[in-house]
């Protein structure tokens, strides 16, 4: 399947603000270990700042910018080509040091009493992939699915208290239960073509887990919010890391006194 994705976001400030120093985590993976291809990506922001670039320590590619006159917006607009695939992401050189992070605790991951009690039931001698499907659809059936109770702050032990959540909080939540029963799993950040959310709302920017079963069988995709569990061509692939703090789209920081609006729209299409 080739998509076609345009991701725009839009900072608002209620009078001019003086500096802004931008980085951006939209472009999609194309590593060699990749199950799918970026054939073009172009990012287009408001005001012409330098853009440069960088991978950082999971791989992922980064761009940044400072804004350093007077403005009281900025536009990104990112737009991709990808063909995407079913393919298993292979291993990476560096996949033992990985694994280690990918196996612990991090800032939005914790090993609480109510993980240790939801996953009381499984067996950590379960092959891994199998164990991870059942967590997995544990989770899809055990949280509701709803939008504003938590925000992109929630760790997964606000989300285990709540029982409910949306997608980014459903892929702590497995990351948390797989990690607590020693089992790599990474976080991923992207978009899902064509896919509905619980409520029926249409979702193109989305959250899922990556579960590692080994040198030969590679990361494979789950999906806790969706029935269907398992990643396929329809899923995008942006990036992965610990948790969301690793892998945010935009993130920044900017200097003046004003109040900052946030604004997101997604459009997917296919093309073939």
């Amino acid at each position: 399947m080739i998509l076609k994705v345009e991701h725009r976001t839009l900072f608002a400030y209620s009078r001019p603000i003086y500096e802004t120093a931008t980085e951006v985590r939209l472009h999609p993976d194309s590593s060699q270990n990749s199950s799918q291809r970026c054939s073009s990506f172009t990012l287009d922001i408001e005001h012409t700042p330098t853009i440069f670039e960088y991978t950082d320590f999971y791989g992922n590619k980064v761009h940044h910018f400072n804004i350093l006159q007077s403005h009281d917006r900025v536009s990104i607009l990112a737009t991709s080509i990808i063909e995407t695939g079913k393919g298993t992401p292979l291993s990476s050189d560096n996949e033992a040091i990985l694994l280690m992070d990918f196996s612990a605790e991090s800032r939005f991951v914790h090993f609480d009493p109510a993980i240790r009690e939801f996953t009381s039931s499984f067996s950590p001698q379960m092959p891994p992939l199998a164990l991870g499907e059942a967590i997995c659809r544990k989770i899809h059936d055990s949280f509701i699915y709803e939008p504003g109770v938590t925000d992109v702050h929630s760790t997964s032990a606000v989300v285990m208290a709540l029982g409910r959540g949306v997608c980014q909080d459903f892929a702590h939540i497995m990351l948390a239960a797989c990690r607590s029963l020693q089992i790599p799993a990474r976080y991923v950040s992207g978009y899902l073509f064509g896919g509905s959310t619980p409520l029926g709302h249409e979702e193109a920017s989305h959250a899922w887990c990556e579960i590692y079963g080994g040198p030969e069988t590679g990361w494979v995709g789950m999906d806790p919010t969706h029935s269907s569990l398992f990643v396929d061509e329809r899923y995008i692939k942006i990036g992965s890391g610990r948790d969301y703090a690793d892998v945010p789209p935009v993130r920044g920081t900017w200097k003046g006194n004003a109040e900052e609006t946030l604004s997101v729209s997604v459009k997917l299409t296919a093309i073939s």
